[in-house]
């Protein structure tokens, strides 16, 4: 079976003034029909430039975008519009972004399908049912404000599926949510996902909510890194003393340091080998790379000496 999702060298640049900068740098991603994965990384990393580019809201500066066998670099207008109406669905941090405040649950989400052409019938029908699916059936007449923050992201989740998309992207959807709130939201997505059977690509900077997915890849300076699901089993845990038994696959790449660096990052705890061979490396290259010193001409060497009369 062919991947829903097929992305080939896709590079992704913006102007800025008299600067180029580069969100992503040749990413190479596959996902397959009906699989979760989530992407981790801190801000500015190129989470949300991904995102843009699958749902057809921004283009690539190159490589090749495949959903679903379209290729998204060839659609244009109605098509365009066509499909970020019907084949994709967006669920995003910022609540905002997700609903319209002047009305209630029900209306969103019949908002969606009024674009398709869906009839008023069918459309409360549909929303209702959504409505059900997020346990919030009791809550369609309510607006936004009236919610809270875990009600509202679940309305918007519904509102992604108005129109019954085969992908739905999801950006840092638990990231305004206390860690109750996030954890039912990440359980409901589950949830429509096997109900619906949807393909579901979720972009965190935390560790908890994308060790739900199906794997679990790292995205940072706009590179597509490891797959930190693979370790399975392995996955380090901290005992009662601050002890860590880490992975064998990890352990083997700090076998030869001489000193382990630790940093503290946004998504987490970053462990580097490094050897006094780098180190003096290192130094040698900045020494090497630094240009000479100006040559100084002193003014008491370029005085000619006073002739005796």
């Amino acid at each position: 079976m062919a991947p829903l999702i097929i992305c080939k060298q896709v590079v992704k640049a913006y102007k800025v003034d008299d600067h180029e900068l580069v969100a992503l740098r040749g990413i190479d991603f596959e996902m397959q029909k009906g699989e979760m994965v989530s992407i981790i990384g801190p801000s500015g990393a190129g989470k949300s430039s991904l995102l843009n580019l699958l749902g057809g809201l921004d283009t690539p500066t190159a490589g090749q975008l495949t959903v679903d066998g379209q290729n998204l670099l060839n659609l244009r207008g109605r098509k365009l519009a066509d499909y970020r109406l019907r084949q994709v669905g967006f669920v995003w941090q910022n609540v905002s972004r997700n609903l319209l405040p002047n009305r209630s649950a029900l209306r969103n989400v019949t908002l969606p399908m009024m674009m398709a052409g869906v009839s008023p019938f069918q459309r409360g029908k549909l929303a209702m049912e959504l409505l059900d699916a997020v346990g919030l059936s009791d809550k369609a007449h309510q607006r936004p404000a009236a919610l809270s923050g875990g009600q509202q992201q679940r309305v918007a989740i519904a509102v992604a599926l108005a129109n019954k998309p085969i992908l739905l992207l999801a950006d840092e959807p638990t990231g305004a949510l206390d860690r109750q709130s996030a954890a039912q939201v990440v359980e409901l997505l589950q949830t429509l996902r096997q109900r619906y059977g949807l393909t579901i690509l979720l972009v965190t900077h935390d560790l908890e909510v994308a060790a739900h997915a199906d794997r679990v890849l790292t995205l940072r300076d706009g590179a597509l890194g490891q797959d930190m699901s693979k370790y399975g089993d392995e996955s380090p845990r901290m005992d009662d003393a601050g002890s860590i038994k880490l992975p064998e696959t990890v352990r083997s790449r700090l076998a030869d340091a001489s000193h382990i660096a630790v940093e503290i990052r946004p998504e987490g705890v970053l462990l580097r080998p490094e050897t006094e061979a780098d180190d003096s490396a290192g130094m040698g290259d900045l020494l090497m790379d630094a240009p000479p010193p100006p040559k100084r001409r002193f003014a008491w060497l370029r005085r000619k000496p006073k002739v005796q009369s």
